[in-house]
């Protein structure tokens, strides 16, 4: 069976190690079926390949994103995942403010998606050996 047009928007290659942190009910459903061989973890042990987390508000965003960071190879691919404005979560996320952390961290933002109806994720991994910042 072939991944999900989600699986596949949101990068996800066979194969991979992967991790989904705090995922909202019925999430995992939607990114089903998944690429072949990809193993799907819950929890921020070890290093991955592929690490998508949800988060609500900027003080999850601090809380998290730096186990996430812990947990990413050279060639990790990070989506942080958040409620867009116009759902029912309260947040103070948006496409264009409380970022700080995720700059701090010198990371390359890589692109912005829908994921669903309620959230919206942003793509980051780690620059490359004399990528320009």
């Amino acid at each position: 069976m072939p991944e999900s047009a989600l699986a596949r928007k949101m990068k996800l290659k066979s194969g991979a190690k992967a991790v989904v942190v705090n995922p909202p009910d019925g999430y995992l459903a939607e990114l089903r079926p998944l690429p072949n061989g990809v193993s799907l973890g819950d929890k921020l042990q070890g290093s991955f390949d592929w690490i998508q987390i949800f988060v609500k508000n900027e003080a999850e965003l601090e809380k998290t994103l730096p186990r996430a960071i812990k947990a990413m190879k050279p060639v990790s691919i990070l989506w942080i995942s958040f409620p867009k404005g116009t759902s029912k979560i309260q947040t103070d996320l948006t496409r264009d403010k409380g970022w700080e952390a995720l700059e701090k961290a010198d990371l390359k933002w890589l692109t912005l998606v829908s994921v669903n109806a309620v959230w919206s994720a942003f793509a980051a991994r780690p620059f490359k050996s004399g990528e320009a910042r």
